[in-house]
């Protein structure tokens, strides 16, 4: 088989499917707050979720160092983590097409909108490289000893 082809195996969703298997169910706020207005859930009252931080311990101590927004970002791409801010950005990116739209229409920054979209292509900064990313590896290792 060429070496391309296999390369162009998606660890991104493997490694996304593992963090929402290890998260274990999916966080839906409406159903978290079912009753009308939330009723269900009070200040001090534990909620029926892990929380991203708790969540980032427990990967921590498997190992696996990721940040809450990345964490976030992950289970929402695997459909494991929605909340009325990532179901709003969603249908505004839908119907506008383009993070900027949507960043000016909820006046909110880009940052923030990208960060309640999925990803598109690839988790970053995985241990199992893409094959584009070990080809770019490759280019700037030969281009550093070139200079070096």
């Amino acid at each position: 088989m060429d070496r391309r082809r296999r390369e162009k195996d998606n660890h991104s969703l493997e490694f996304i499917d593992e963090i929402c298997k290890l998260y274990g169910d999916v966080y839906n706020d409406w159903e978290e707050d079912s009753k009308p207005g939330g009723a269900d859930w009070s200040p001090g009252k534990k909620a029926m979720h892990e929380s991203l931080a708790a969540f980032q311990k427990r990967l921590a101590k498997q190992g696996i160092d990721l940040s809450t927004a990345k964490i976030r970002k992950i289970l929402i791409t695997g459909g494991c983590w929605i909340t009325e801010t990532s179901r709003v950005i969603r249908k505004r990116y839908e119907e506008l097409g383009s993070v900027k739209k949507v960043a000016e229409d909820l006046m909110v920054s880009e940052a923030l909108v990208k960060m309640y979209l999925p990803y598109e292509r690839t988790v970053y900064d995985l241990e199992e490289k893409t094959g584009n990313a070990k080809r770019i590896q490759r280019w700037r290792d030969k281009a550093g000893r070139r200079r070096g």
